[in-house]
């Protein structure tokens, strides 16, 4: 089990994905033990340790980076976590993906429609690509680059979580909460797809 305390002790450079989003990407896509992750623009890294936590010492998680700085700040992460399952390249994914068969892509990156063709070769039938989107412009531009590249949409998402005061005098919503974070779109590769 995950020590979620963990994040918490994570260096951050900027905006991370947060556990909700995280939450309902493994639940969406139906990400077990043993799958094959690629996820780019990693950022501090929070994706990939939680998804490399799922898919255990069976799978693997390899996590595409381009910016030195980001890459040795999730690079520490990854240790402070103790997973060995996952594997950072210093490379830019829209010049494409080296692994095959793989089960789920994650693209938290500007342009991240510019992927999808890669993305699309890289999983296996029935995988997903799960898009990172911050604005209805790059959740539109996403889903419809993906679907003229072959994908199916699944379904997109927004993610709101409000806390609440639970309380002698009264229960009622929490005067602060994590509101808009970004929009999930979630594109499947159709079976019997090369």
């Amino acid at each position: 089990m995950l020590n979620t305390d963990l994040f918490q002790r994570f260096e951050r450079k900027a905006q991370v994905i947060t556990l909700k989003d995280c939450g309902a990407i493994a639940a969406y896509t139906g990400l077990s033990a043993g799958d094959k992750v690629v996820d780019a623009g990693t950022g501090s890294g929070f994706l990939a340790v939680f998804l490399a936590n799922i898919v255990g010492p069976q799978g693997r998680v390899c996590t595409y980076e381009i910016d030195g700085h980001s890459a040795k700040i999730s690079q520490q992460n990854f240790e402070r976590a103790g997973l060995r399952n996952i594997e950072l390249r210093q490379k830019n994914i829209l010049e494409g993906i080296d692994e095959q068969n793989v089960h789920l892509v994650t693209l938290d990156l500007p342009d991240s429609e510019k992927a999808l063709p890669h993305a699309l070769k890289a999983l296996v039938a029935g995988g997903y690509c799960v898009g990172y989107l911050p604005n209805t412009e790059q959740l539109s531009k996403f889903v419809s680059e993906g679907e003229r590249v072959g994908f199916r949409h699944e379904r997109s998402l927004e993610l709101i979580a409000r806390e609440w005061l639970v309380r002698k005098q009264g229960t009622r919503p929490d005067n602060t909460g994590l509101l808009h974070t970004a929009f999930l779109a979630f594109l499947r590769k159709p079976f019997g797809k090369l």
